[in-house]
């Protein structure tokens, strides 16, 4: 092979004797070799030759490998030429240097170049070209122009389009980057998109498709064209987009329009150019973007150039955005279906909570005051009535007492056949939780007439009628259940005496009856009466029990029934019996008083051994 016919490689490194060793190395393979000691020289000889390859080292004076790599990669026509960046550094691959668009970046040492000549072979083997940065017009213009100068002004040219290149996607970088401001709102992000890229082409016409459940159109400029034009676009975009969506079902399209973007425009103008893009994120696909013009050559080497560069860019940021819509459209509807359960201002806490509160509501122990509510005599009604009338009536029933419960900060757990379980301190706990629970149950029981209850018979003597039971203390909060279900509950034995204590209220007459744990934290306004100390089915401890009223009860009731049960803890039952009958000739229907009469005849033929003031429930 005569020398005209080998490939010319020009290496640049600043070391005589790494230089020499390179180029021996090369020779060796058949290749000619031009040295240069740095980087002006290099881009000099490059001006004025046509070299078949170029090996640079990374660090050389003047002008560095990196510096000469970029400006032949975007600022000039001879961006084909295969450029090697090479460093005797253990690695070289960092940012600054892929970032330079060099073909390969390899490391070598001086006893050994393999793979410096082995990526030289396989560059030049394959006749290796890379994908033209300019039309062949645009490219025929720039030769003519620099056929006319010295190569010092070409030189002059090339450093100059490479530094305004290097701007101009900076420019695009930045732009990007404010783009991510509107990622959380797509109809916010697309038009701020469609801004930017009329900015770079001065589109007539823009469509966005994106991905979808349902494909979702974003058109600008639409406003300017005719109905006619327009619909032979959209057939256009849409052939475009299923074409490369690749789907096996019908796709249905939410369209938007976008105004304002595009100035006046003839209707009835000419499409001349069109270009649509493909957005993938990674192995993704995301949509089409299709812009339109009546001009012709619209889409430049700088349009088309700038508009692939940040195509991969906007693929991501369009599906982040589309996980928020779906995320937020999620959250909408857990939020109106939550929203039957929880107050508003739970939800928001808890959405707003970060990972580490999310854990700490995570099965963790915690002070919850429970609320219990049951309808009386309720099997009785079902008996009577048609399944269709009681679900019905229960679904009325039940709205109504959980927006009451809602409106005093509670959550409803669950319901429990015709009852109701009442969370007051989780999720979200206030610092009067047990006011808030008493204040619900109290409304609770007031607006029983406001249910409307015309659709069901009661037995003889029946009437809509509840009980609430209410007590404060330590649970297990969290999801609780099964690896295939879970439910967000409480567990424990707070639980257990809550619904003892809605039991007793048939036993005692009162509509509501609280724990003392519950009484400790009340304000002191509060109408509430002792009725007695029990120890519930279960428990070895007593528990002392309040009845809880809207109204004051008669002081003359409060006061002898309060010393009557002083003297009935004490067991002097015989002191105790007089103050509950005077109790009684006040409120003669008062069935816990009726019930502390007979304990007193009873106790005072045959008193309890151990007497410690507390009788032992043997029925729930």
């Amino acid at each position: 092979m005569n020398n005209s016919e080998k490939k010319t490689i020009y290496v640049v490194e600043a070391s005589r004797v790494l230089s020499k060793l390179i180029s021996t190395e090369l020779r060796e393979e058949g290749y000619n070799v031009e040295i240069f000691k740095n980087g002006l020289e290099a881009l000099k000889a490059i001006v004025s030759g046509n070299p078949d390859c170029i090996v640079a080292d990374k660090i050389l004076p003047v002008i560095d490998g990196m510096q000469l790599c970029k400006i032949m990669k975007e600022g000039s026509n001879k961006n084909a030429i295969p450029f090697i960046l090479f460093s005797a550094e253990e690695s070289v691959l960092d940012f600054w240097s892929n970032a330079t668009g060099a073909n390969k970046v390899v490391s070598i040492s001086q006893a050994e170049f393999d793979e410096l000549i082995e990526s030289v072979n396989s560059l030049l083997k394959y006749n290796y070209i890379e994908t033209n940065a300019f039309y062949k017009s645009e490219a025929l213009e720039r030769q003519e122009i620099e056929s006319t100068m010295s190569d010092e002004e070409k030189l002059m040219l090339w450093i100059v389009d490479a530094m305004d290149k290097s701007e101009f996607f900076l420019n695009m970088v930045r732009n990007i980057i404010d783009l991510y401001a509107y990622v959380k709102e797509i109809e916010v992000l697309v038009p701020k998109l469609f801004e930017m890229l009329y900015n770079i082409c001065d589109f007539d016409v823009a469509i966005l498709i994106l991905d979808n459940k349902t494909a979702k159109v974003f058109k600008a400029g639409t406003e300017h064209i005719s109905k006619e034009n327009l619909e032979e676009l959209w057939n256009i975009c849409k052939a475009d987009y299923e074409q490369k969506a690749r789907k096996n079902h019908t796709i249905t399209y939410e369209d938007s329009e976008i105004t304002g973007i595009v100035t006046a425009r003839d209707k009835n103008g000419r499409y001349e150019s069109y270009r649509d893009y493909t957005l993938r994120a990674g192995d993704s696909f995301i949509g089409t973007l299709h812009l339109v013009s009546t001009r012709k050559k619209i889409f430049n080497y700088k349009v088309q150039s700038s508009i692939e560069y940040i195509m991969p860019s906007l693929a991501y940021i369009l599906q982040e955005s589309l996980h928020h819509e779906t995320v937020s459209l999620s959250e909408k509807k857990l939020r109106a279906a939550f929203s039957k359960f929880v107050p508003e201002e739970i939800i928001k806490e808890m959405i707003n909570s970060n990972d580490t509160e999310a854990k700490a509501n995570l099965n963790e122990k915690r002070e919850v005051v429970i609320l219990m509510c049951d309808i009386r005599s309720f099997t009785s009604i079902s008996e009577i009535n048609q399944p269709e009338d009681v679900v019905g009536f229960l679904n009325a029933y039940f709205t109504h007492m959980v927006n009451i419960v809602t409106k005093y900060g509670g959550t409803v757990d669950k319901f429990i056949g015709d009852a109701i379980m009442v969370l007051f301190g989780a999720p979200v706990s206030y610092n009067d939780n047990a006011q808030r629970a008493v204040n619900a149950a109290i409304e609770m029981y007031a607006q029983l007439d406001q249910i409307p209850c015309s659709q069901l018979k009661f037995p003889e003597g029946v009437k809509l009628d509840i009980g609430i039971g209410i007590h404060y203390g330590d649970v297990i909060v969290g999801n609780i259940g099964s690896i295939d279900k879970t439910s967000y509950t409480v567990i424990g034995d707070t639980v257990n005496l809550a619904s003892r204590l809605e039991g007793l209220t048939k036993l005692y007459g009162a509509k509501v009856i609280i724990s003392q744990a519950v009484r400790e934290e009340l304000s002191a306004e509060m109408n509430v009466l002792l009725l007695d100390s029990v120890k519930v089915k279960g428990k070895k401890e007593s528990v002392q029990i309040y009845r809880a009223d809207e109204k004051p009860l008669p002081s003359a009731f409060t006061e002898a029934y309060s010393k009557g049960f002083k003297s009935y803890t004490e067991g002097a039952f015989s002191l105790a019996k007089p103050y509950f009958e005077s109790a009684l000739q006040t409120l003669p229907q008062d069935k816990a008083t009726q019930l502390m009469i007979e304990r007193c005849n009873k106790f005072i033929v045959n008193k309890p051994e151990n007497w410690d003031g507390a009788v032992a429930l043997t029925s729930k």
